[in-house]
């Protein structure tokens, strides 16, 4: 059995992320290409205790577990059930979904079965986001601060968590509010 190291995860990660970003695939839309190349990354960092995440059709939280279901109405929770850790929505059909990897940063996983990618996947999956590592983001008029950026797997778009903090609102596993710190 190979032992992969942490810089193994973060060379293929930044390949992965690359390959979202500037990939020309054909064929199918293009989007939910990149969404099977992100899913890749997603049985990575966030494991399924069976099967993979590109086999998922639904999400849904049960006693405050992550559970993924599939096509044959088989299903299981994460590997480590703890990387769960807040939704948005409902626990029966989340808008949202945020995992922990085990560095401390967020993924999300967010749904819309009209969306451009959500349509074309079987889970209604319509991006997935990672949480960066601190960048430096330049004010004109203050110092540089640091804040945690957002990329979309999607788009390769970049934003801070203080332009999105105010449009999602998440719950953790017990019902309480679930607060992203920005650094």
């Amino acid at each position: 059995m190979r032992t992969l190291t942490t810089t193994h995860y973060e060379e293929n990660e930044e390949n992965i992320m690359t390959a979202l970003t500037r990939s020309n695939l054909e064929d199918t839309p293009l989007s939910c290409q990149k969404l099977e190349l992100a899913k890749r990354l997603l049985d990575e960092q966030c494991p399924l205790d069976n099967g993979s995440h590109s086999q998922t059709t639904h999400y849904v939280v049960y006693y405050n577990h992550l559970m993924a279901f599939f096509a044959d109405g088989s299903h299981c929770g994460l590997k480590h059930p703890n990387q769960f850790v807040a939704l948005c929505g409902h626990k029966d059909d989340p808008t949202a979904i945020l995992l922990k990897k085990s560095d401390g940063l967020h993924i999300e996983l967010t749904f819309n079965r009209c969306g451009n990618t959500g349509k074309c996947d079987n889970a209604h999956i319509d991006d997935i986001q990672i949480e960066t590592q601190l960048s430096a983001l330049n004010n004109e008029d203050e110092q540089p601060q640091l804040k945690r950026l957002w990329v979309s797997f999607l788009t390769g778009v970049q934003h801070s968590l203080c332009e999105t903090s105010s449009m999602k609102q998440y719950t953790d596993k017990q019902g309480n509010d679930y607060q992203l710190n920005a650094y």
